[in-house]
């Protein structure tokens, strides 16, 4: 089995993202602002099926309508197609003021779908999407939305694409994030090197720089580490520091390095000024629902997936679709921020 510890790590960098540039706008000096726009429109990228989701029946606004954004974290390699290593799909209520989160295991056993419906790549680890669709002149967005639009059944509004390269940049930027460390960790460094090379860590509070905190969020083996349940605290600890320093009067002075730090790091079809629309669905946020889809290790083919607990899934469903607003297919949509959806098609085989 191929080593998974890159993947949650990633979700760090997607959440960094959004806060930097949804936290911003009153606190940049105008050629701050102008330079955190540059790298979004630099950072801007078309989906081949247009300006809306086939689920949707109008354009969605983010500042008065409910909607979604798939988070994917990509671990690029040199003359490979890349694969999502991180999936969250994020939807906002306005009604509610709450956000509802849910993970997908990269190793998801799923359907692949091929938005142009010319290829059946059947079903697989949901990782293989992003790969096969940058294969297929660089559409990986395209394949991984179209692939989890037909897993859930909801619409994937806008979407947030972060390399992983970025986690580190960012955290160096700030100049550390401060945390506990519980106990010792010995961990490899980003670039998966040991021995000598590796990153240790003593436990107490402390300041870590980027490759300490991505030690500190990767390591699940170390001796009283927790394994997957305690990395998982880490991370969160992580984002939470990660939110306090970036929120400090100090880190103003920073975000010029932060923002350099993401040129050319991530890509997303959402404006700048639609991220900066989000600051106003933070101010009123009311509560965040995070789900992770339950599932079973499966090993029977010699290759591991992780087999997606069917009964669940279909609660993941509902409550997605409950969060959007869709109640039936082939609806007409309002300004409220209720849309439905229509039922769009999908290759023969691929339901």
């Amino acid at each position: 089995m191929k080593k998974r510890h890159r993947r949650r790590t990633i979700l760090l960098v997607l959440l960094s993202v959004v806060l930097i540039f949804a936290g911003s706008g009153a606190s940049y000096a105008y050629y701050l602002w102008k330079k955190a726009e540059n790298v979004t429109n630099h950072a801007q990228s078309k989906l081949a099926r247009g300006n809306k989701s086939a689920l949707r029946t109008f354009k969605v606004d983010p500042v008065k309508d409910n909607f979604s954004i798939l988070f994917m974290g990509i671990d690029k390699r040199k003359n490979e197609p890349s694969r999502s290593d991180a999936m969250v799909l994020a939807t906002f209520n306005h009604s509610t003021s709450k956000v509802e989160m849910v993970s997908i295991p990269r190793d998801s056993k799923v359907q692949i779908i091929d938005p142009t419906h010319t290829r059946d790549y059947g079903v697989t680890k949901i990782t293989h999407a992003h790969a096969y669709g940058d294969a297929n002149d660089g559409h990986g967005a395209d394949y991984t939305i179209a692939t989890v639009e037909n897993l859930f059944q909801v619409p994937v509004d806008y979407y947030v694409q972060v390399d992983f390269a970025a986690f580190v940049k960012i955290i160096n930027a700030l100049g550390g994030v401060d945390v506990n460390v519980p106990v010792k960790l010995v961990t490899s460094n980003s670039k998966d090197k040991k021995g000598k090379d590796a990153i240790v860590l003593e436990p107490g509070r402390q300041t870590l720089d980027g490759e300490q905190a991505l030690a500190l969020v990767r390591n699940r083996k170390s001796p009283g580490s927790g394994g997957d349940f305690g990395r998982g605290l880490r991370q969160m600890d992580v984002i939470k520091a990660l939110v306090h320093k970036s929120a400090q009067l100090s880190s103003i002075t920073k975000y010029s390095n932060v923002i350099d730090s993401l040129d050319g790091n991530f890509e997303t079809n959402l404006t700048f000024g639609q991220l900066l629309s989000l600051r106003q669905f933070a101010s009123s946020l009311s509560g965040i629902n995070t789900m992770q889809l339950k599932g079973t290790d499966d090993m029977s083919t010699g290759v591991y997936y992780f087999d997606l607990d069917q009964s669940y899934l279909q609660q993941v469903k509902t409550d997605l679709k409950s969060q959007l607003g869709i109640t039936a297919p082939s609806a007409e949509g309002s300004s409220t921020g209720t849309s439905e959806v229509t039922g769009a098609s999908v290759p023969a085989g691929n339901q």
